[in-house]
């Protein structure tokens, strides 16, 4: 899908961003220990949604749990956490960084309390229901000190490294299956993810506030162009496009391994299969943002529209059925579908350092209900077609998700006073104003 803008959106000679960022240091301990936090938040977050998803054999049996409620249960985090994300990122906009991320490790830990002692589908919901406040809570706080600490150097691997964190949950929600689960039981699983939460419940409680509160005066000696912002049609299209982006991409991480054993595939190899692709959405989530910190003046809103494109592709092969064309769609889909967000994150935050969380919280709603319905949407189309048709409706989902991005940057362009359509030998031109804004 060839963009007649181009994939360049300014001068890359601009002052006042790329100038600022090498003027600081790319690498602090400050920074460093930002990231830790944001990813160690992010987990926490989304952690009770994929734990319950991994430990679903032993619920099910164990609460007596239908296979249609128990979807439903596991889409209430997402359900109330894209509810209430806007007023959450208000919230933390206000409270800052450090309070955010001890009321959101709070909410975390009587979630996963509540669905450790769950004797009922009731209470697992419930629980589950805390969990998307936390959330809610979590990501906004995540955002808002990587925006505040981490130089803009670095803001795209800080990026990928923070939205890491789901394949991270996945991974521990995988581990605690044989390692707890199995030999102790599934509620002292989700016991020691209580363990975990207390943990950075008091270590948010005893550092110091690394954000800056809204309206607080910057700290000297950190310069920083002036936030651009997003026009409000773009920000909510946007928010669109992730929605639908995450509609489709999120049903991998939760019927990738029934569906590859419909296709063929041994029960242990489609275990195999979805362990390397949480390995690989993790590993290329890093290094996308390192992409795109090497090379600051492409688009960042063309690169996620071409990830959700590609993703479209490995939709494609994980409903042609043949094991070949499973695997690669399932590399594919992990590889490019379901490793945008990151990159999603970094486009918004990045012309809107100052409002970090509150915006957050707009375009996290978006992403929050796909990730509710998306899985919602899938399990129905495989139920009553076939897995086949699912996974078709993913990829155009994923589709509709790219061009949405695609019209959104077209949007801020235009907002902007960009060209958002070109002649041969215009880009040359355009490149060279020096008035031109910074990347879109």
């Amino acid at each position: 899908m060839a963009d007649p803008a181009g994939d360049v959106d300014a001068d890359p000679d601009q002052p006042g961003r790329r100038t600022a960022a090498r003027n600081r240091r790319a690498r602090s301990p400050a920074a460093v220990g930002a990231v830790l936090r944001a990813v160690a938040v992010s987990v926490l977050g989304v952690l009770p949604a994929f734990l319950v998803g991994a430990l679903a054999v032993q619920i099910r049996a164990d609460l007596d749990v239908g296979l249609g409620l128990f979807g439903l249960a596991a889409a209430t985090l997402f359900t109330v956490s894209g509810g209430l994300a806007r007023p959450a990122g208000r919230l933390v906009q206000r409270l800052g960084s450090r309070r955010g991320a001890a009321l959101a490790a709070a909410l975390a830990t009587a979630s996963l309390a509540v669905i450790a002692l769950a004797g009922s589908p009731a209470a697992l919901m419930a629980g589950l229901a805390v969990g998307g406040l936390g959330n809610a809570v979590a990501q906004p706080s995540a955002n808002a000190v990587v925006s505040e600490l981490v130089t803009e150097q670095r803001l795209g691997v800080a990026f990928g490294i923070k939205q890491s964190s789901i394949p991270a949950a996945t991974l521990l929600g995988g581990l605690a299956v044989p390692g707890v689960a199995l030999v102790f039981g599934w509620r002292w699983a989700v016991a020691c993810a209580v363990g975990l939460a207390v943990v950075l419940l008091l270590v948010a409680l005893t550092g110091r506030d690394a954000g800056r509160r809204a309206g607080a005066p910057r700290a000297p000696g950190a310069p920083r162009a002036p936030d651009r912002g997003l026009p409000r049609g773009g920000l909510v299209v946007l928010t669109v496009g992730g929605f639908l982006g995450s509609a489709a991409a999120t049903p991998t991480g939760v019927f990738l391994v029934d569906s590859a054993v419909a296709a063929g595939i041994d029960a242990g190899a489609a275990g195999l299969l979805f362990a390397g692709c949480s390995v690989l959405g993790l590993v290329v989530r890093i290094g996308y943002g390192l992409l795109v910190d090497r090379h600051p003046t492409r688009s960042a809103y063309l690169f996620i529209a071409n990830l959700l494109a590609a993703g479209t592709a490995g939709y494609v092969l994980l409903a042609a059925g043949p094991v070949p064309a499973f695997v690669a769609g399932g590399v594919l889909a992990y590889g490019a579908g379901w490793a945008w967000t990151g990159l999603f994150h970094y486009a918004v935050i990045r012309d809107n350092r100052d409002a970090a969380a509150s915006v957050t919280g707009f375009v996290q709603t978006g992403l929050s209900l796909g990730a509710a319905s998306g899985p919602l949407l899938f399990g129905v189309v495989a139920q009553t077609w076939s897995y086949s048709a699912a996974w078709l409706t993913a990829a155009a989902l994923s589709l509709a998700g790219a061009v949405t991005v695609r019209v959104s940057r077209r949007m801020v362009r235009r907002s902007r006073g960009l060209p958002v359509s070109r002649l041969p030998g215009r880009r040359r031109r355009a490149a060279a104003a020096p008035d031109l804004p910074a990347p879109t």
